[in-house]
């Protein structure tokens, strides 16, 4: 019995990172249930994912490191910074070498390669998908200090999963897959959290001392994504509003989450 207690957080880690690729699963699903791209409906889910991974960089990644840094001096606090710019530039450095297609303005970045509409899109969410992983597998690796945290932002994770495998699969119908092809192609981007969490989780449990500067790496890199290419994907083709009310709207239920949890 108390082995089985020592080994719950390890436990709920992998129920949670199943439980985000099936969130990403069941909104990918939703192929099913409409004929042709609904443009709101994008703006909506990038909008939401968004405000949601924003609260999360803030309420469970930055504050927790905070809190593990309290009892060192001032000096130690600039680990946080340290590690936000870190995760910022690895970011920065994928979205110039990897080749990726935003979703709605259909904008080309990264190195010239040969590869189709669909597989550029594919990678523009694996790129999305990895600090998010990252975050969650580092989260739970500080768990052994308070699970709570962690549980916050798996579970805000999970929400903004659904809306992202809709906003990955209805593209992919438009442009000509089928609705099975679309589906699998949404259902992946939220697999491809399941390695990154594992990696985080394994980094941040095996090196001394390297959670405060984990969690705000993968906080920068969240927050590199949703800046860079989330929220202005969300507002364009003059859909403003609907992206800013969206990404306000995951943002509060984000925050309920943290104050209803904590």
């Amino acid at each position: 019995m108390l082995s089985l207690l020592e080994e719950m957080p390890f436990l709920i880690f992998i129920g949670a990172i199943i439980f985000n690729w099936l969130s990403t699963f069941l909104g990918a699903s939703l192929v099913y249930m409409t004929h042709k791209e609904n443009q709101n409906l994008v703006s909506v889910a990038l909008g939401s994912s968004a405000g949601i991974m924003i609260a999360a960089s803030f309420f469970s990644l930055i504050l927790p490191a905070m809190d593990l840094l309290k009892d060192y001096s001032r000096w130690a606090l600039l680990i946080i910074p340290f590690g936000f710019f870190c995760g910022v530039l690895f970011l920065t450095l994928c979205d110039h070498f990897l080749p990726h297609e935003h979703m709605m303005s259909h904008e080309r970045e990264g190195i010239n390669a040969k590869l189709s509409q669909n597989q550029l899109l594919m990678l523009a969410m694996t790129l999305h998908n990895i600090p998010e992983g990252l975050a969650v597998g580092v989260a739970f690796a500080c768990a052994k200090q308070d699970i709570i945290p962690a549980l916050i932002l798996s579970i805000g994770i999970g929400i903004q999963n659904f809306p992202e495998g809709t906003a990955i699969s209805l593209p992919m119908h438009q442009y000509g897959k089928s609705k099975f092809v679309a589906l699998m192609y949404g259902q992946f981007s939220g697999i491809i959290e399941i390695p990154s969490a594992i990696i985080g989780y394994l980094f941040a449990s095996t090196i001394n001392n390297i959670l405060p500067f984990a969690l705000s790496f993968a906080a920068g890199a969240m927050l590199f994504v949703c800046v860079e290419d989330m929220i202005p994907e969300a507002s364009c083709k003059n859909r403003i509003d609907i992206g800013a009310i969206a990404c306000m709207c995951g943002f509060l239920v984000m925050m309920v989450l943290d104050i209803m949890l904590s």
